[in-house]
Order: structure tokens, then sequence, then C-alpha cells
């Protein structure tokens, strides 16, 4: 995957993930713009992390990582969510890097099923990316996370938890 630099987001956000275009229009009407006249990130006049949360992540890509099962059309958009995530890593300026920790990595604390479900989708620096964030909060590694060609398996964390729950347990 070839780095997103901020300049090339949204030409990037409307060719990997297309299904965004309708939240990604309401976001451009309250400007006075047609998503077609969008051409960076800024125009919408807003953080670059509430606009991916609002386009992405609260509509489609939460509800789709939270389902207990996915069919292959959510398996496909899933692994082009990731493919859009590897690609915020790898932007080659490294501001990026933070919009993604905050808008989707940090999410995937949510429950053991969405971290399951996150490595199974997850490019090297977002698999990189996951491990130390559950390692700076202490939280044990499946040994299946950190190696790509496993499968998820189910030692490791016995139930599901939160980032406040994890918060209170590192005190």
């Amino acid at each position: 995957m070839q780095g997103i630099s901020s300049d090339e987001l949204v030409t990037h956000l409307m060719r990997l993930l297309p299904e965004v275009e309708p939240y990604f229009d309401k976001a451009a009407e309250r400007h006075g713009l047609r998503v077609s006249q969008v051409t960076h990130w800024d125009q919408v006049n807003t953080h670059l992390g509430t606009l991916l949360s609002e386009v992405l992540t609260y509509p489609l890509f939460q509800p789709l990582m939270e389902s207990p099962e996915i069919d292959a059309e959510a398996e496909d958009f899933l692994a082009r969510c990731f493919e859009f995530i590897e690609g915020l890593e790898e932007d080659p300026s490294g501001w990026l890097v933070d919009t993604a920790y905050f808008t989707f990595v940090e999410f995937f604390l949510k429950s053991r099923e969405v971290l399951d479900r996150a490595f199974r989708f997850a490019w090297p620096k977002t698999r990189a990316e996951i491990l130390a964030m559950l390692r700076g909060w202490n939280v044990p590694v499946d040994p299946s996370w950190e190696d790509p060609s496993r499968e998820g398996g189910t030692a490791g964390i016995a139930r599901p938890w939160s980032l406040s729950q994890l918060q209170l347990e590192a005190w």
C-alpha cells in the first residue's frame, strides 16, 4: 500500500470506499458543495478525524466491526477499509498516523471480538500499531495476533472490555 497524503485523502477515500459517498455528500452540503466539488478534506471545514468518523467510522466501519457475522460483501468492504487505514499509517509526512489511531485503531479496544476481526484484516503497519497500543495498555496479546498467517484464536482475554476498564485495570 502506498501512503496517503493529506492532499490525496479525499481522492483515495472516494476511490477505495465509494460507499461513503452519501455520508460525504451530507458533509459537503453543509458547506454549499457537492461531493464532486470537494478535492481536499478541509473544504468541509472540520477536523479530518471528525470527517472520517462522520462519513466512514460511525455509519459504516464500526457497525460491521461489531456485527456478529459478516458476509462476503462486508468482508470486501472491511478489507478495503483496512487498506485505507494502512494508507493513513503510511502517510509520508506522518501527520495522518494520529488520525488513523484516534479514528480507527483505538476503537479496536471495544471488545475481544472487535480485536480478533481487526487482526483478521489488518495490514503490517496497522497490525504493529494495534500491538503497540495493546502493549501500552498492558493488554495480554494473543499469539495469533502477532502472526498474520494464523487465524485469530480465543486465548488471551476472556471477556469483552473497554478503554475505561483498561484505564481502571492499569491503575
